[in-house]
């Protein structure tokens, strides 16, 4: 076994992954229920991983606290992990993130460290800095350009899917850090000829949890992989919230913008 794959089995032990597909009516689309995940969204997979190779690998080192910029689930994951080995945290959200995102990383036992505006980049800016400036206090997982954020989905929700369609005709995927396309395309593309599509919000729309990497300092993951990626389109607010209470509606299931499902 693999070190990569020992840890995808590691995440599991703890209730992170093997979520259900769930087919969508008579459509042949289905969806991966991510919320049903240890800490709530897709980026538990992430988030585990990139605390386990560290620990493993001897970056990550007992009494070390682990700090990140997020404006959402990633920071809930790494809070919720980090408790649950042992470590403190400490999440550096802008203050434009909601307010239940603040409640539930004080929840998990994080300090929260807030930043002006509503840009998450100012809020990583701030924790490199911190974090550069204490070395031996902080680790860092660097979501935007650790590759373990695309591995988790190589390693972990890749084969689960090929477990039950193991030649997908299509995968189509919210981008944020591009941490799950990356992992899935490379995955699928591997193992087959899976047509992947990437959706990030259009102009002007906010839609929590995607944003558009291409625009962004922090976007080595997704430059590194998006041969991997067929196409990519935009998406509005309006119509992304729209799908969502339609799904609730329809097939009552648990799927917020900031979930995942």
């Amino acid at each position: 076994m693999s070190l990569l794959t020992e840890i995808a089995a590691d995440s599991n032990k703890i209730g992170i992954g093997n979520t259900p597909l769930f087919r969508l009516g008579n459509s042949g689309i289905y969806s991966k229920l991510e919320y049903l995940n240890r800490f709530h969204s897709i980026k538990d997979r992430a988030a585990f991983f990139m605390l386990d190779y560290a620990m493993k690998t001897g970056r990550l080192k007992k009494g070390m606290t682990i700090i990140e910029g997020s404006s959402g689930n990633t920071g809930i994951a790494l809070a919720g992990i980090s408790n649950l080995l042992g470590f403190h945290s400490e999440i550096v959200v802008p203050e434009s993130a909601p307010y239940e995102t603040v409640r539930t990383l004080k929840e998990y036992g994080a300090d929260v460290i807030i930043t002006p505006g509503n840009s998450t980049e100012n809020s990583i800016n701030y924790a490199i800095e911190k974090a550069r400036g204490n070395p031996d206090k902080y680790y860092r997982p660097g979501q935007h350009e650790n590759e373990m954020n695309s591995n988790a989905h190589y390693y972990g929700t890749g084969p689960e899917i090929a477990r039950e369609i193991p030649d997908p005709d299509h995968l189509v995927i919210g981008i944020g850090t591009g941490g799950t396309i990356t992992g899935l395309s490379r995955f699928f593309k591997d193992h087959g000829n899976t047509t992947v599509t990437g959706i990030i919000p259009e102009e002007g729309s906010h839609i929590t949890g995607l944003r558009n990497p291409f625009k962004s300092d922090y976007r080595s993951i997704i430059e590194k992989y998006s041969n991997y990626i067929d196409e990519i389109i935009t998406v509005s607010q309006d119509d992304a919230y729209r799908g969502v209470r339609e799904i609730q509606e329809k097939y009552n299931l648990f799927c917020r913008p900031f979930i995942g499902c």
